[in-house]
């Protein structure tokens, strides 16, 4: 069972300084995953939308992860790691 989605991201690279973003979302009955992201803690700045994967045993999920100032998308994999607090 899950009861909501949040915490943040770090992003390093292409010769910027690390950008973190706050993430808040939750995930349906049927297992789909939707997170909102933020750069500034007001507007969204992007959208994971996600599938848990069959027989991942709530482990895995997968889906497009897309960027709000050009609609970009990119494919992600997001794994549970470590235990649930």
């Amino acid at each position: 069972e899950y009861e909501g989605v949040r915490g943040t991201i770090t992003r390093e690279g292409g010769g910027r300084p690390p950008s973190v973003a706050q993430l808040g979302g939750d995930i349906d009955d049927e297992g789909l995953l939707s997170i909102d992201e933020s750069l500034d803690g007001r507007a969204i700045s992007g959208n994971w939308l996600g599938e848990l994967q069959p027989g991942s045993c709530g482990k895995e999920f997968k889906g497009t992860w897309r960027n709000a100032s050009d609609d970009s998308t990119h494919p992600f994999v997001l794994n549970k790691t470590g235990s649930w607090q």
